[in-house]
This record gives structure tokens, C-alpha cells and sequence, in this order.
């Protein structure tokens, strides 16, 4: 058709003007549809409601007091066009639910925690935990009754508004449980003694009783071991079965029940670390009706907190937060645990920032209210014993920034309990001893009252112990003054005695030149080294084992027997055996007259060849 447009043929100038604009116009149509997809995208309206009303992580540029608009929650759902889930469905179809309205502004006005309004910040505006709650792990170098209120007039001296007990195995249990209390497990009379010493030092006090995992005192019993959960674990039991389940509310009671006498605003059912879940047959069968692992175990925290909450009117619920988190929101609401516990978001390590992020905190923003969890013992390693107040003081300049950030998003952030881990678990080996570690304590608390790092200036808690502790691993200050003052200083320098043990062991040539593990087999050496070794050896020995001897008469003001010489064998047990094996092999040596010619090792006929694998 162009061709015979521009051909030679003539046509009128009308016909020609009539051909080009039909060209024109199939030009513009065609172009038209290669045009970007954006002018064609759909419309969507303008929300009818402010974004941060949605329950969805407050945008800090948005002041976090401004209201949603009073609608209908079918109006917002018609006008947004939400698929809002049936709540009548089958829960294994539910899907997850968008909360469109705020149960209540956050923060919380008007709220008195101790006598103070609730929030009390910093003049740089750091939030400071009106509930300062120090733990007291007793499943692990449980101390004397006296030492209680020695203990207690110290949390008094240093700001602690309560403590939180963990009896576990040393608490008087009767009935089924009484064959798996400890040796040296309280009298109920004990208990009342010490309830009524923190009760007397204004102390609030909190009882904590693991209800799903770290039962091992009970499940590596012969007579409790069908209600594990796994055959092979003692660790968690099989909450979905009666008998476990009767077995749980038995031990709840009778702590409870004493417990409530001296005023139980709070009751901690633990619920952490629960590595096996939905393994028992009773567990098998009941996840049937709850659909999911995870529902399972949200359906057993529930009806653990109820049973505390119907039978302990008043009394709110604690809950360890990691098992929460790995559960759906619309789990946690359709159980109601918003509004049966309050979460316990725990972490021990130095940049929190990685280690609970604010992701965390936005999980559980359903929640009115949440505590933290820091520590200042049992939580720098499971075989930590000397005294390391560098880690734990940075763990506290962390939840400064943790709780002063994330209070915003709750009602109320409840106060901070700051554990003192005494095992990583039943069958652990024992971590720091807590005379060792109140220093550290005394540091952490300074450290959150002033709301920010001290930079190793803490003069507060160089007045209350009347010497100023390093932070550095292992190093001591001498002189201090508070309860067990001396086996701080015993134990750091044991620690530092074995540092250089290790080091002469290592390093020292003519120690592993001329008393090696040859010497001590085929009792063979030069004379001339082994007097000069002698006096090596004596002068590491004979520290260790004053120490020994010193730590043993500290202890026992306020350590049981089985507890010191646990300790002891654990740390010390190891290096006093090689001394004493190389003195041994020293007296051997020193008394021969003579030697047999080489080869040593080939010389005695009667010795089985030396084995070179492992077994």
C-alpha cells in the first residue's frame, strides 16, 4: 500500500491527505499498547484508618497515644476488604488472624509498681525496673538456712525488691514426690523460716516451679521414668498424660500452698527449653485434637496457668518466653494466653542486639505486659566457677537498651529478674557459687539503677563492700566485706594459681623433658632435673592445697558437706592428683640407684604393649 502511495501514478491531493491519516492514527493506536503497565495498575483507596492501628509494630515516627477511629469491626472489614477468618473454623485451617483495633494505649497510665509511678526513667530518659527480682537457684549448692538472712539485708543494701525462688529438689515435697527430694532437702519448718526472713527484708517473693521441661530430679527416677515425654530424655515430661499431669498439680499445691501464706502476687510455671514435645503416646493422641506440636504445648501452658489462677485467686502467671515464640499469634489468642501469663523474655548475652532482636519483642506484642530476664551468675559457661563480672555487667548495659526501647510497645514492662544460675541443669556440673558472684551482682545492680555503663567506676558498690572488685576473669579485690567475702577471694585465687599450673605444664621444658608420662611409667629420669622439677612442683602444690584446706573451712559456714567436696573434686581434684602422682614419681626416682638400659618402654617384658587407639 506505502508503495503505491509514493508510486508515480497521480492522485488527488485529498486522497493522499485521506491515506495519511489513516497511517497516523494505526501508528498512535499501535504504540499505545506498549505503554508501561503502571497506567493501568488498579486503584486502591486510601485506608479509612490510621496504619498503626492495625496491631502491627508501631512506625516511632507515629506518636503511639493517638487513637483508631470508633468503627465497627464489620465496617472496617467491609471498607478495608478483609478476609477476616471464621472464628468457628476448624482451628487446623485457621489462618492468621490482623488484630484491627488496640486493646489499650501503650504505655499504660497511671500505674503504681513499689510505691512509685510506673514509668520511672532516667533524667536521659532510660527506663529503670521497678521490680528489681534477684533468682535463687537451689538445685545446685544450696545454702544453709542462716545464710538466708545474710543474704536477704544484702538484696535490701543494694535496691533488689525480691527475689525469685527456685526450690526444685530441696523443697519438703510428700506423697509421691517425697522419694525424689534431695538428701539435704529443707524442712517445712525451714522453708516457713526462710519465707519469713525475705517477708521481714520487705522482699517480694515469687516461687518458680518447671512445669513441662528441666524435671530431670524427677524423670531419672525408676519410678517416674514412664512419664517422660522421650523414654531416652529425663527431661521433659508427658504433660498430655494424667498421671503426669496430677504429678504436676501435686507439686504446684504444696509449693503454692506454703508460699501463699507470706503473699504470692506472682507464680512462675518456667516452661522453657522443652526439646522434646509431642513424643508419648499420651502426646500423640492428644495432638489429634490440638493439630499441631506447637498448640500443644500452648494448650498445656494454658491449663497450667489456669490451674494456678482458679485455685490461687489473685496470683499472676510467669512464663519463660522461648517456647512462645515459636508458636503463631493466632495460636497464642486462640488459647487466651494473652490474658492468662505474662512472658519472661530471657537472654545472658553481651550485645542483646543480636541475641533478642526486636523482632522478639514484636512477637509477643500481644501481650499487656512482659518482664526481662538478665543474669549475673550460671550463664558464662556450665563450668564458669571463678568469678567473670565483665560478661554479665555488658549483659546489663545491653538490657538497658532492650527494655528502654521495648517498654513503648506494652502496657507494662513488669521489672527485670536477674537470674543466678546455679547448674546449666540437673546433671551439669556446678557453676559459680554465689559468694563469688555477689560482687557481680552488686556491679549489674548499680549498673541498672543508673541506667547506663559505669565504665568500671562503680562507687556505690565500692562503698557497700568496702573495696572496688575488677571485672577481668578471674581477678579478686582483697578486704571486701560482704556475706562469704572470703571464698570470693579463695576461689579467684585458686583460679589464678591453676592459670599458672596449666601454663608450667605446658611450657616448662624440662618439666615434660625429664618428668614425663615415661618418668612416671617406667620410673626413669636424670637426678640432676629431677631436684630442680621437685622445687617447681612444691611451690604450685603447696598453694592448692592451703586453698583447699581454707576453702573447705569457708564453705562449710554455708555449704553442705556432699556440696564442697562436689566443688572441690570438680576444680581442683584433677591438678592436687597430678601433683601428687609427679611427687610419687619424684620419691621413685630420687631413691634409685640405678637404671635399666633402653629401650625403656621394651624393657619390661610383663607390661602390655601400649595400646595407640582410642577405645
Amino acid at each position: 500500500m506505502l508503495r503505491g502511495f509514493f508510486g508515480r501514478r497521480s492522485r488527488s491531493v485529498w486522497v493522499r491527505l485521506t491515506y495519511l491519516c489513516i497511517v497516523t492514527i494505526i501508528f498512535l493506536f499501535a504504540t499505545s499498547q506498549f505503554k508501561g503497565t503502571s497506567t493501568h495498575a488498579r486503584f486502591v483507596p486510601e485506608p479509612i484508618q490510621p496504619v498503626h492501628s492495625i496491631d502491627r509494630p508501631a512506625d516511632p515516627r507515629i506518636h503511639p497515644n493517638l487513637e483508631p477511629p470508633n468503627l465497627k469491626q464489620e465496617e472496617i472489614d467491609e471498607r478495608l476488604n478483609l478476609d477476616v477468618p471464621n472464628p468457628t473454623r476448624n482451628a487446623k485451617l485457621t489462618t492468621k488472624k490482623i488484630t484491627t483495633e488496640r486493646k489499650t494505649t501503650k504505655p499504660a497510665q497511671n500505674i503504681i509498681i513499689n510505691g512509685e509511678k510506673y514509668p520511672k526513667l532516667t533524667p536521659d530518659g532510660k527506663l529503670i525496673p521497678q521490680r528489681r527480682i534477684v533468682h535463687l537457684d537451689l538445685k545446685g549448692a544450696p545454702y544453709k538456712s542462716q545464710y538466708f538472712t545474710e543474704l536477704f539485708a544484702f538484696f535490701n543494701r543494694i535496691q533488689a525488691t525480691g527475689i525469685l525462688l527456685e526450690w526444685e529438689d530441696m523443697f519438703p515435697f510428700k506423697g509421691r514426690l517425697a522419694g525424689a527430694v534431695n538428701k539435704n532437702a529443707y524442712s517445712m519448718e525451714t522453708v516457713e523460716t526462710i519465707l519469713k526472713e525475705a517477708q521481714k527484708h520487705r522482699l517480694q517473693i515469687i516461687p518458680l516451679v518447671q512445669t513441662m521441661g528441666h524435671l530431670e530430679w524427677i524423670l531419672k527416677l525408676e519410678q517416674f521414668s514412664h512419664l517422660r515425654e522421650d523414654a531416652r530424655f529425663p527431661q521433659v515430661i508427658c504433660f498430655s498424660d494424667d498421671d503426669a499431669w496430677d504429678l504436676l498439680k501435686e507439686m504446684i499445691a504444696e509449693v503454692a500452698d506454703v508460699h501463699k501464706k507470706y503473699g504470692m502476687p506472682f507464680f512462675h510455671i518456667g516452661a522453657d527449653e522443652a526439646f522434646q514435645i509431642g513424643i508419648c503416646n499420651a502426646s500423640v493422641t492428644r495432638i489429634q485434637k490440638e493439630y499441631s506440636k506447637e498448640r500443644l504445648m500452648l494448650w498445656h501452658i494454658a491449663r497450667t496457668a489456669n490451674f494456678v489462677k482458679e485455685t490461687y485467686s489473685g496470683t499472676t502467671i510467669l512464663a519463660w518466653h522461648d517456647m512462645l515464640i515459636s508458636a503463631m499469634e493466632s495460636d497464642i489468642e486462640d488459647y487466651k494466653l494473652t490474658e492468662l501469663i505474662q512472658p519472661v523474655l530471657w537472654n545472658y548475652a553481651e550485645d542483646l542486639d543480636v541475641y533478642l532482636p526486636r523482632s522478639t519483642w514484636m512477637m509477643l506484642r500481644n501481650f499487656a505486659s512482659v518482664w526481662g530476664s538478665s543474669a549475673w551468675k550460671g550463664a558464662d559457661g556450665p563450668a564458669r566457677y571463678s568469678t567473670n563480672a565483665n560478661h554479665y555487667v555488658k549483659n546489663h548495659e545491653s538490657w538497658i537498651k532492650q527494655y528502654t526501647m521495648a517498654y513503648q510497645d506494652f502496657n507494662v514492662f513488669e521489672g527485670l529478674i536477674m537470674t543466678g544460675w546455679s547448674r546449666y541443669d540437673h546433671f551439669a556440673v556446678l557453676a559459680e557459687t554465689i559468694p563469688v558472684a555477689l560482687p557481680t551482682l552488686a556491679i549489674s545492680m548499680e549498673t541498672i539503677l543508673e541506667g547506663r555503663p559505669l565504665l568500671n567506676n562503680h562507687p556505690v558498690t565500692a562503698e557497700l563492700l568496702q573495696c572496688s572488685p575488677p571485672l577481668d576473669l578471674g581477678f579478686t579485690a582483697s578486704g571486701c566485706r560482704f556475706p562469704g567475702s572470703r571464698i570470693y577471694e579463695l576461689v579467684n585465687d585458686m583460679y589464678q594459681k591453676q592459670m599458672q599450673l596449666r601454663t608450667y605444664r605446658q611450657d616448662d621444658y624440662e618439666l615434660n623433658g625429664w618428668l614425663s608420662r615415661v618418668a612416671d611409667e617406667y620410673s626413669v629420669s636424670s637426678h640432676w632435673y629431677i631436684d630442680k622439677i621437685e622445687q617447681m612442683i612444691e611451690m604450685h602444690a603447696a598453694p592448692l592445697e592451703r586453698i583447699a584446706e581454707d576453702l573447705r573451712f569457708e564453705m562449710e559456714k554455708i555449704f553442705f558437706k556432699d556440696m564442697i567436696d562436689e566443688f572441690l573434686f570438680t576444680y581442683l581434684g584433677e591438678d592436687l592428683e597430678w601433683l601428687n602422682k609427679k611427687r610419687a614419681t619424684i620419691k621413685t626416682i630420687s631413691t634409685s640407684k640405678k637404671f635399666p638400659k633402653r629401650p625403656f618402654v621394651e624393657s619390661d617384658v610383663s607390661r602390655s604393649a601400649v595400646s595407640t587407639k582410642c577405645r
